[in-house]
């Protein structure tokens, strides 16, 4: 053998003349292949003025003086192109990207980012563990608190949007995001099984209930399980009573003496609410001048102990008038 197998540097031979010839040879080699780097890989001729020491990868078709060697490593040495040909696993830093290659079967692919500016391509990963070991069946996987997506700026050549895709096969297969607590399953939203949108949730991982479905054709939306009512209000007597129309959607109390009922707090346009009175005792009651009847007539209220009003209550912000019916 009068070379080695890597890197193939030449032995001395036993009573070699000239020793000095091929220990050179082996030292170019060396100073051409050790901590690799190559300041480009997109070129198939070479630069017409290289300087010493000058490396590149040849790019295919190459032609002129790099003509046959696509793929291999080019080094301007003594005024001459040296060629080399690299073994898989080799590693070469591509100045002018800012990345690291590796040569595998049939050519060169990038590894990592790098550079300064940390840019750079990060291409055909299989596994990938950020804070933990990747799996087969995780091959993205990350252990941390918080994650942060942001945009691309306008200033940044963006277009200051952010958007996700996520894709599916086919009709029958699911997309969807899976929420876990000790990684058993609690609520699943997406397009699980179809192409309606859905909510569907777990108290144990095992059974499922669909809460809430958006039709894919139609928007319509419904909600397999009805909707749970909000529980009665009981709001605090006094000689005015006051409502937090943002607490609930029916509100109750039971009064006696002389009440005015204040225009409700934290309205909304189109706000639907009840308001039950019941007497306790005989009362005197009156509403603001913010509530108005639907029928343009004031009913005459239920006054004695033991009776009861009751406000179908509509907001109208246009009016900022509370409409009602009363029974």
């Amino acid at each position: 053998m009068s070379e080695t197998t890597k890197l193939r540097l030449p032995f001395l031979a036993a009573a070699q003349a000239q020793k000095h010839v091929t220990h050179n040879e082996a030292l170019l080699k060396l100073d051409a292949l050790v901590h690799l780097e190559v300041l480009d890989r997109d070129l198939s001729v070479p630069p017409s003025s290289p300087l010493e020491g000058d490396r590149y990868i040849v790019a295919a078709g190459a032609s002129g003086a790099w003509d046959g060697e696509s793929g291999h490593i080019a080094a301007w040495q003594d005024g001459a192109w040296h060629f080399y040909e690299p073994q898989i696993g080799w590693l070469s830093f591509v100045r002018d990207e800012g990345t690291l290659y590796v040569r595998v079967s049939g050519g060169w692919a990038a590894v990592s980012g790098g550079g300064s500016g940390g840019g750079g391509p990060l291409q055909d990963v299989t596994l990938f563990g950020l804070g933990m070991e990747a799996d087969a069946l995780n091959p993205f996987s990350a252990k941390t608190e918080n994650v942060l997506w942001t945009t691309k700026t306008v200033s940044e050549g963006g277009s200051g949007d952010l958007r996700y895709s996520f894709n599916k096969e086919a009709l029958a297969n699911v997309l969807s995001l899976l929420f876990h607590r000790n990684f058993s399953g609690r609520v699943e939203v997406g397009l699980i099984g179809d192409d309606d949108f859905q909510i569907k949730v777990s108290s144990d991982g095992a059974t499922w209930h669909e809460a809430m479905r958006v039709d894919g054709a139609t928007g319509r939306t419904t909600f397999a399980q009805g909707i749970a009512p909000l529980p009665w209000v009981d709001v605090t007597d006094a000689s005015t009573i006051v409502i937090n129309a943002a607490s609930g959607d029916k509100f109750r109390v039971a009064s006696s003496g002389t009440r005015a009922v204040a225009k409700p707090t934290n309205l909304v346009d189109g706000m639907r609410f009840l308001l039950r009175i019941t007497n306790s005792a005989a009362i005197t009651l009156t509403l603001n001048s913010a509530f108005e009847p639907l029928s343009g007539t004031a009913p005459t209220l239920r006054l004695a102990s033991g009776q009861m009003n009751t406000f179908d209550c509509i907001y109208d912000a246009a009016a900022d008038k509370v409409f009602y019916t009363w029974y």
